[in-house]
């Protein structure tokens, strides 16, 4: 893998709210968890359903997974949905080669 492409696939993560929903792009890894964690919790919308886009996800490992666990225990807390859009396919695989496919749909 060239430098380049090693650079990209773990770039900074970013968050931001995009249309109601809060966004991420970058690597959603065990590095970036913790303060993705912190960061997303913080820009939840005070009511209505809890929307992120992960198309903007270009790395993912189970970390990725226990932010999606948290994201739901926030959404239930809440009363309200989550609703998970752009998913990448590599975190889809990961979910699927560890039983959790219910948790990413």
């Amino acid at each position: 893998m060239s430098h380049q492409s090693e650079a990209r696939r773990h770039a900074p993560l970013d968050i931001s709210v995009r249309d109601g929903s809060i966004a991420l792009a970058g690597a959603l890894i065990v590095d970036t968890v913790p303060e993705a964690l912190v960061r997303s919790l913080a820009l939840l919308p005070a009511s209505g359903d809890l929307r992120f886009e992960l198309d903007g996800v270009t790395h993912a490992d189970s970390a990725a997974l226990a932010l999606i666990v948290e994201w739901r225990r926030a959404a239930e807390q809440r009363g309200v949905a989550l609703e998970l859009h752009g998913l990448p396919a590599q975190l889809r695989a990961l979910a699927a080669a560890t039983g959790l496919e219910e948790l990413v749909r």
